[in-house]
């Protein structure tokens, strides 16, 4: 009986960063960034502090965070040298197409780019195989946690619902 969960997919075209990785047992090497995590001073209830400006020191912060954030991303080249452009979504892997030589059965970490304002990252590790089209390539999700899952999800479903608006606008 097959346990596997299948996702609904969606074609994109969404940045990524990758790099041949050696196994899947090592830690992975992008940490992630903050995503959607309730700031240290929102549980200041008790302070002398005016709501209104914690409010705003609150936002000044996550402001800051995407501003490095968005760093981060020019140095994500340095160690993750394959550029990639993600044709292909779901759950369960993506369908990419790079300028750099690939092999088949080897493994791969990538990050996925699923927004840039706020900056949206998910990473994951799996295998990579030939693609369908020609010059695609397609890797399917191995070791990927929860909340990249989840992130991934909302993407997919996020874009399924543009489609819809849209198909019904025209």
């Amino acid at each position: 009986m097959d346990h596997t969960t299948h996702y609904s997919s969606v074609k994109t075209r969404i940045k990524g960063y990758g790099r041949i990785a050696n196994s899947f047992s090592n830690p992975p090497l992008f940490r992630g960034i903050g995503s959607g995590q309730k700031h240290p001073a929102e549980n200041l209830d008790d302070s002398k502090v005016p709501e209104w400006l914690k409010v705003y020191l609150i936002e000044i912060d996550r402001k800051l965070d995407q501003l490095l954030g968005i760093q981060s991303i020019k140095d994500l080249s340095q160690d993750f040298p394959v550029d990639i452009e993600v044709l292909e979504i779901s759950g369960n892997g993506i369908v990419f197409r790079t300028e750099t030589s690939l092999r088949s059965e080897v493994i791969m970490e990538v990050v996925l780019v699923l927004g840039q304002v706020p900056l949206r990252m998910a990473s994951t590790k799996g295998t990579i195989n030939t693609g369908k089209m020609s010059n695609t390539w397609v890797m399917e999700f191995i070791n990927i946690k929860e909340h990249d899952l989840e992130a991934i999800i909302q993407f997919v479903f996020s874009e399924q619902r543009e489609r819809i608006r849209t198909d019904k606008i025209s």
